[in-house]
């Protein structure tokens, strides 16, 4: 395997972690009201003294005014956590989804979208009798920040140098045609604009189709990262790239293509093929373990090489270019008030896999206990095979008041 760099250190063998997780509204006047969501975390965990400034994070995930001029519309200005997108496993159209991971309990796409930092924006939304329209715009607030590395930024910053980096605007439309519910997205930042498109079908009782895809201009991952770590001093200024590539723009694609089926077990199963065309293609992993164990000894190549993986974390889009999504989830599974939980991203290229098995209990209204165990699974030189960690296991117990 390749040598670990420091924008990838180790991650701790045990970890323990108490969150204080505050989810408020406060109605301000007949059509104004404010809305909070945070975080607050305390760690504790080896390889690491306690207590220090690292031990403490807060999550500042949202925060912003509404006001509701009319029934049928409304204006927020603050943080805001704007997710797009009918698919599951990776949303080409959730094009505010760059740079706003935070610490994270399960891996499940659908509870990475939930926590993460929302931007500063001022967005509005018409809902009429046929349909609806929105604007978003987020300004830049902050010049590029570097990767925070392996694990988020400590501290009680709100990180808004992640969120607010550039200036975005987002136009959407969503309309009902012929059976189905296609919503139509305009995006445009700092590389260029991109369209983006959700449709969704119900077919029968228990089937739901659904596609979303997004297109523009822009370059492959492997060169807005060596761009992005020269730019913010993580690489150096001169850096040449450790991978072929093609430094220039073209028009590239992202699909995700899937269905889900819900059974009358309360179990429900989505399945998708995934398409990152700026990801790394089967040639471009051949490169990067090639070049890996070439120049093992290197930590300058080995720590570009995992850069370029932590850049896509980072911006949460996929590092390979193909991948297929598989997800279950089971309520009252077994006995009453137990909810089990399995879900895979393969690689199609090597076939690898991340993988996570979780359970809930809801004891009461007040307490749940959880449990997740996820796994790296394939070769050595393959994409989640050759990840630092390759097993983990996690024990939850939440209160709430």
């Amino acid at each position: 395997r390749l040598v670990a760099s420091p924008v990838t250190a180790p991650a701790p063998s045990v970890q323990e972690r108490l969150l204080l997780d505050a989810r408020r509204s406060w109605n301000l006047g007949d059509d104004l009201s404010l809305t909070y969501r945070g975080r607050f975390n305390i760690l504790a965990q080896d390889r690491a003294d306690f207590p220090t400034h690292d031990s403490i994070r807060n999550d500042f995930r949202e925060g912003f005014l509404s006001w509701r001029p009319t029934p049928q519309s409304y204006v927020d200005l603050g943080r805001v956590n704007l997710r797009s997108g009918v698919a599951t496993g990776f949303n080409p159209t959730d094009f505010f989804k760059t740079r706003t991971l935070v610490d994270q309990i399960s891996q499940d796409p659908s509870a990475l979208r939930e926590n993460r930092l929302g931007s500063f924006m001022l967005r509005g939304e018409k809902i009429g009798e046929g349909g609806s329209a929105s604007v978003a715009w987020a300004p830049r607030l902050y010049s590029p920040a570097p990767l925070p590395g392996a694990a988020p930024v400590a501290g009680l910053r709100a990180g808004l140098e992640r969120t607010n980096a550039a200036d975005r605007l987002l136009l959407g439309t969503s309309f009902e045609l012929a059976g189905f519910n296609p919503q139509v997205l305009l995006y445009h930042d700092d590389d260029g604009a991109r369209l983006g498109l959700n449709l969704s079908r119900v077919v029968g009782k228990s089937v739901v189709l659904y596609a979303e895809w997004a297109g523009g201009r822009s370059r492959n991952l492997i060169t807005r990262a060596l761009t992005y770590g020269r730019e913010t001093g993580t690489l150096p200024a001169n850096a040449p790239p450790v991978l072929p590539t093609d430094p220039g723009e073209e028009f590239r694609n992202d699909l995700a293509l899937g269905f889900s089926w819900t059974g009358t077990a309360k179990l429900t199963i989505n399945a998708e093929y995934l398409y990152h065309q700026a990801g790394l293609s089967r040639q471009d992993w051949h490169n990067w373990f090639a070049t890996g164990a070439a120049q093992a000894g290197s930590l300058p190549v080995t720590g570009a090489l995992w850069y370029l993986r932590a850049y896509a974390a980072d911006q949460q889009e996929p590092a390979t270019r193909e991948q297929l999504f598989l997800r279950a989830a089971w309520s009252d599974a077994f006995v009453p008030q137990l909810e089990l939980s399995a879900l895979a991203f393969v690689n199609l290229y090597d076939h690898s896999a991340l993988t996570q098995l979780g359970a809930s209990y809801y004891l009461s209204d007040a307490w749940t206990l959880g449990a997740y165990l996820g796994a790296n699974l394939g070769r050595a030189d393959s994409e989640h095979g050759s990840l630092p960690q390759a097993r983990s296991a996690v024990l939850q117990a939440v209160y709430y008041f």
